[in-house]
């Protein structure tokens, strides 16, 4: 196993391609629909084969109904943005669509977020 490090840039621009794993931590809300999926491409390109993309946030369900601190968000992201807090099928459809597979949401309870969805690059 590798130490964990991070890496400096500009990932609107290109993300790093010598790492396993890439962690987009309360990184989509703030942009649209286009930037995620481009975001996302980016992503799957550096990865490695058996590579991962993590996106942890505060997920609205996918009936976009709740919860409510993730609807509540969504509402201050759309004011104060250009995104808005996503549901699980979004984010997999997006996933899905980069080539990304093996696509699960882990939910948990934090201060911050409230799940993540994973994929994995074949």
């Amino acid at each position: 196993m590798s130490p964990c490090e991070t890496a400096g840039g500009n990932f609107s621009e290109q993300v790093p391609g010598d790492h396993e794993v890439h962690l987009l931590s309360m990184i989509p809300h703030d942009w649209d629909e286009a930037k995620n999926r481009a975001l996302l491409r980016r992503s799957f390109e550096a990865l490695p084969s058996g590579g991962a993309v993590i996106i942890s946030e505060l997920l609205v369900n996918d009936e976009k109904t709740g919860p409510a601190p993730a609807a509540l968000m969504s509402l201050n992201m759309l004011i104060e943005t250009e995104g808005r807090n996503y549901t699980p099928a979004e984010y997999s459809a997006w996933l899905e669509e980069a080539g990304f597979r093996h696509i699960e949401t882990v939910w948990f309870d934090a201060s911050a977020a409230n799940g993540a969805v994973i994929g994995r690059k074949p």
